[in-house]
C-alpha cells in the first residue's frame, strides 16, 4: 500500500470541498480532501496497530465513519476530526482485542513468515527503533507534548500549522516541541 504525500490545504479550499460532501454527497470531493490527508492518517494507523491487516480493516472503518459524519454534520476541520475518529477506531481494536487469546500461525505443512533476507536484519533493528521512539512518545505525561511530536515528526507538519492546530504562538510550540523532544531522549537514554 503506498502512502499519499501529505500536501498543505487552505481553509477555503477545505470548507468548500466540506461542503460539497455534506450537501452533495459528492464523492470526489471527498476523495480530493481525503487524497491530502491520506498518508498521515495512514502512518497514523501504522504506529498505533500490530498488523499490515489490522491498519487496513481500521482504515477502511475510518474511511466509512468519516463518510458518514461529514455527509450529516457540518464540519470545520476534517484533519482534527479525522485523527479524533481515527484514535477512536484504534481504542476500539484493542477495547475488541482484550481477553483475546492469540495464536501463532504455522506447522503442519503451512508455509511460515521467512525471516530470512537481505534486509530483514535492518527492518528488524529499524522496528526497534521506531518501537522505542514510539514507546518514548507514549510515556509523555502531557497530551500536548505528544500531539507536537506526532504531527511534526511522524505527519510531517509545520511549526506554523501545528501552532495553529494546538491554539498557541509558533514561538511557544517550538519551544515545546523541542522540550518534548528533550524528554523522549532522556526517557530513551534510561533504557
Amino acid at each position: 500500500m503506498a502512502f499519499i504525500k501529505t500536501t498543505h490545504v487552505t481553509d477555503s479550499k477545505e470548507k468548500f470541498l466540506l461542503f460539497r460532501i455534506r450537501v452533495f454527497k459528492d464523492e470526489h470531493a471527498f476523495a480530493s480532501i481525503l487524497g491530502i490527508y491520506a498518508g498521515g492518517l495512514q502512518k497514523f494507523l501504522y504506529r498505533k496497530l500490530p498488523t499490515h491487516a489490522d491498519v487496513e480493516d481500521a482504515y477502511s472503518t475510518l474511511m466509512l465513519r468519516l463518510w458518514e459524519y461529514t455527509i450529516q454534520t457540518p464540519v470545520q476541520h476534517f484533519s482534527g476530526l479525522a485523527y479524533t475518529i481515527a484514535r477512536g477506531v484504534v481504542a476500539e481494536f484493542y477495547r475488541q482485542r482484550e481477553g483475546k487469546e492469540e495464536v501463532a500461525v504455522g506447522g503442519d505443512g503451512e508455509e511460515g513468515i521467512q525471516l530470512e533476507s537481505k534486509f530483514s536484519g535492518e527492518r528488524i533493528e529499524k522496528g526497534i527503533d521506531a518501537g522505542l521512539v514510539a514507546q518514548g512518545i507514549d510515556s509523555l505525561e502531557s497530551d500536548d507534548d505528544r500531539e507536537a511530536l506526532l504531527l511534526r515528526y511522524v505527519e510531517g507538519y509545520s511549526v506554523k500549522e501545528i501552532a495553529k492546530y494546538l491554539g498557541k504562538t509558533e514561538n511557544a510550540t517550538s519551544v515545546l516541541i523541542h522540550r518534548a523532544l528533550k524528554k523522549v531522549r532522556a526517557l530513551l537514554e534510561k533504557k
